[in-house]
Parts: C-alpha cells; structure tokens; sequence
C-alpha cells in the first residue's frame, strides 16, 4: 500500500467512525445502510489484501537461499565421504566425477546445482554396497533425496510470489474503488441535512478530508486554569472521546504550567473531559482539522 492509499484509507475510517457516533442523523438518510455495509466491505477487503501483502516475496526468497545451503552442505559432505572411497580404491574417474568444493557450488545456477547434486548422488547409489563404512547408507540416501528435491521445489517459489503479489494489488486496487464508489453515495445523502444539521455537516466534512502522510500539523493546543483566578493547573488529565462515543481515544496531562500539546489527533469532533482533584470535571467539544491549530483553554472550579 502506498502513500497516498494509506492517507485515504484513513480518511474512510475516520469517515466510518464519525459517522457510527451519529446514529440519529444517520437513520434519516436514505439508503445509508447499504451505503454504510459498502464502506465496510471495502475496508476490509483492503485491511485483509495489506495484509497478505506484508509478507512478500522476500521471506520467499530468504527460504529459497536456506534450502539452496543446505544441498551444499550436504553435496560437500557426501562428496567428501565418496572421495575417501575413491581414493582408498585408487580410482581416477570417479574422483572426478565426484570432487566438489563450496566455491564451485555456491557459483553455480540452481538448475546447475540440482544436477551436480543428483550427479553425485547416482554415483554413490552405483557403489552404496560399498560405503557403509564411510557414512554412506540407503538411509543417508533418502536424506540427500530429500534435501535435493526441497530444493528443487522452492526454486520457483519467488517468481509465484511475484505473480500473486500483483494479484493481491490489484485486489486491494478494486478495495479502493469500491471504497470511493461508497464515499461518493454518502456525501451525497450527506447534503440533505447540511441546513438542518450544521454541526454533523461540518464533522463530516472534516472527517471526509484526506491528510496526505507525513503531515504532522493536525494539533491541539491550549492551558487548564482555575476559574477564579486563573492561576494554571499541573498534571490535570484531558481524556479525548470522538462525540458519542464511550471509548478514550486519547488520554494527555497537562504540563507543570498547566499547559498541553497534542500533535497526532485525527480529525473529528471531540468531547474533552477534563479532571483533577479537588476540582469539579468539566467536558468540552471541539472541532479538530487537519490544516489549522486549534487553542482551547478551559477553567476549572474547585469542590
């Protein structure tokens, strides 16, 4: 998922979680449900392609180049057990056939070392009656079989990752276009209410934006004071809850000036809680943008 694919996947959740805070206006919109089941869908066809797609080919590739070691290691040690052999017996041509160092494998094509490898191995299978002192055994065979097919089964194993990786894109490309086709229907019902529900028409709106990644100049900022006289409060907990809804989304003390700063708070409307003790709780909504600072000081009076 690129850049511009994140921003806008955000901007369909903040979309989607403005729009569940406000089940009231909501249910006067026409075909809002099936608008709503749309967005949802598509949201999660994209979630599910991302995160198929996180692992890639390279752990496919890492795969590869650990089944590739492991038939050199086991080519070097069979070759070094069959060499023995063959010099024991004095025989020139099958030390020839079968003397192999890990600069020659390691600088051969996979398709090159598979041969070399199966090479090997039918030489020693043509003397096996004759190697059981050397380590060499219808069993170890087996092992060396083995090893030589995994091999040759992960050689193609990143070319088909490749292949379904571009699949998957285009899967979460068609998750985009559906999302969009959504969002398009609910701006739509959307400007039925914008005379009749300012309030929800501006928190969409905002909520509708798409902040391009990287842009960190979303922020609140502002101080927690006594009402009476004005004189700041420390460590007073600010708890942020998107408008109708129960769970925090973020929860920040003020500093030892009784101020505070906030710069990662997506856009929405927020409800504010703010308490210390000995002071009576107060609640605050804001409105928070992408493209503008927003200051806010807020008094509390004591018990």
């Amino acid at each position: 998922m690129n850049g511009k694919q994140q921003s806008k996947l955000k901007m369909y959740l903040t979309v989607r979680i403005f729009l569940l805070a406000n089940p009231e206006i909501t249910a006067k919109l026409p075909n809002f449900p099936e608008f709503m089941a749309a967005l949802d869908a598509a949201i999660l066809q994209i979630q599910n392609n991302s995160q198929e797609q996180s692992i890639d080919s390279t752990g496919v590739a890492e795969s590869k180049q650990e089944y590739r070691e492991l038939l050199i290691q086991a080519t070097i040690d069979a070759s070094g057990k069959i060499q023995a052999y063959a010099k024991y017996i004095r025989d020139s041509v099958l030390l020839a056939e079968t003397k192999f160092t890990k600069t020659d494998l390691r600088h051969l094509s996979a398709l090159d070392l598979v041969d070399a490898a199966s090479g090997l191995k039918g030489r020693i299978d043509a003397n096996l009656s004759n190697l059981a002192l050397y380590g060499l055994t219808a069993e170890s065979q087996i092992k060396f079989g083995a090893t030589i097919e995994d091999y040759k089964i992960a050689i193609p194993l990143p070319r088909q990752s490749q292949l379904w990786g571009r699949e998957k894109i285009l899967l979460g490309s068609l998750g985009f276009e559906m999302a969009d086709e959504a969002i398009d229907n609910i701006d739509s019902v959307v400007e039925i209410v914008r005379l009749t529900e300012p309030i929800f028409y501006t928190g969409y709106k905002n909520a509708r934006r798409i902040i391009p990644q990287g842009i960190t100049s979303i922020q609140v900022q502002g101080n927690v004071m006594e009402a009476v006289n004005g004189k700041p409060i420390p460590y007073a907990l600010l708890t942020f809850r998107l408008t109708g809804q129960a769970e925090a989304v973020m929860a920040k003390e003020t500093a030892a000036k009784g101020g505070f700063q906030i710069k990662s708070l997506a856009e929405g409307i927020y409800d504010i809680s703010v308490s210390k003790v000995g002071f009576k709780t107060q609640v605050v909504t804001l409105t928070v943008r992408w493209d503008e600072l927003c200051n806010v000081d807020i008094a509390l009076e004591k018990i």
